[in-house]
């Protein structure tokens, strides 16, 4: 047989190359953080608890915030019986008690007032905070020169408005933002210079930015989060002997609500620059409008 073809040794070659080729490939087993069926279901397990672990933060807030409102309302009748005693002491027999005693009334009434605002705050933060919103267009000019009317204080060649936009946001609400941050940078004078107070707003992406702009002593560098929460204040000058620590955190609570941020930043040539955004409606509108006018 030498030299002759071994046909049979290569059918069978090519019967086997052909069984391969036709062979069946299964596919390769997933690996990683989609794949395999164990791991996939850990992870849409904790996708689940994660979800119900925000929602028992979110009715534990609720449920604080509803209890804290609760007990500054049943606080405001016995705190309007002592202040209410207090002055009428104060009245009847203010002119007998010796100086000691008058100024252990005086600082009565001063505690009286001082709870009485606390006590308003946080009934004023729950309303921010859960309240229903009546978004409406608003004319921030408007409202502006309405909240410096409100506040009573001669501001008037003290603060600068600039050209403000119309947004669409619950008036009330943003009203008390601007109420907020205009009386916080009130309260911030700087002893050797003038009050300045400047509201401006420019036109971001997406939103309209606010921003109260004051002269004053400004806020340090360590409390520029901080002071957005629950009764905290600054730690510098600005915090003053008044206040209670609600205003910026309501002021937080209604711009999140609206969709917006806010922060603060040092203002050029000394002072605070306060920012807020409220996101632009009328864009919205705008390109609805231009897709409908499409062919």
């Amino acid at each position: 047989m030498n030299g002759q073809p071994h046909f049979g040794r290569r059918a069978t070659d090519l019967l086997d190359l052909e069984s391969r080729a036709w062979r069946p490939m299964l596919p390769p087993t997933p690996t990683g953080v989609l794949g395999g069926g164990d791991v996939l279901g850990r992870h849409l397990s904790r996708i689940d608890e994660l979800g119900r672990r925000v929602a028992d933060l979110e009715r534990d807030n609720r449920e604080l915030a509803a209890f804290a409102a609760d007990v500054a309302h049943d606080l405001r009748a016995p705190l309007q019986a002592v202040a209410g005693f207090a002055e009428l002491l104060a009245r009847r027999e203010g002119a007998r008690l010796d100086e000691t005693s008058q100024r252990f009334v005086g600082q009565i009434l001063t505690a009286c007032g001082a709870m009485r605002e606390l006590v308003e705050a946080v009934l004023e933060h729950r309303r921010s905070s859960y309240g229903a919103l009546a978004p409406t267009w608003v004319s921030a000019n408007d409202l502006v020169t309405a909240v410096l009317r409100r506040l009573q204080w001669d501001l008037d060649d003290a603060v600068e408005i600039g050209d403000l936009p119309t947004v669409f946001a619950d008036r009330v609400q943003l009203g008390r933002v601007f109420q907020n941050l205009i009386g916080n940078a009130a309260g911030a004078v700087d002893p050797d210079r003038p009050l300045r107070i400047a509201v401006t707003a420019r036109r971001l992406a997406s939103a309209w930015e606010f921003a109260v702009t004051d002269n004053g002593v400004g806020v340090e560098a360590e409390d520029r989060s901080r002071i957005f929460e629950l009764f905290q204040r600054g730690s510098g000058e600005r915090a003053g002997p008044s206040g209670c620590g609600m205003g910026l955190a309501i002021c937080r609570t209604i711009v999140e609500r609206h969709g917006g941020r806010i922060g603060v930043e040092k203002a050029a040539g000394g002072g605070a620059r306060f920012t807020f955004t409220i996101p632009d409606r009328n864009l919205g509108m705008r390109r609805a409008d231009r897709a409908s006018a499409r062919p």
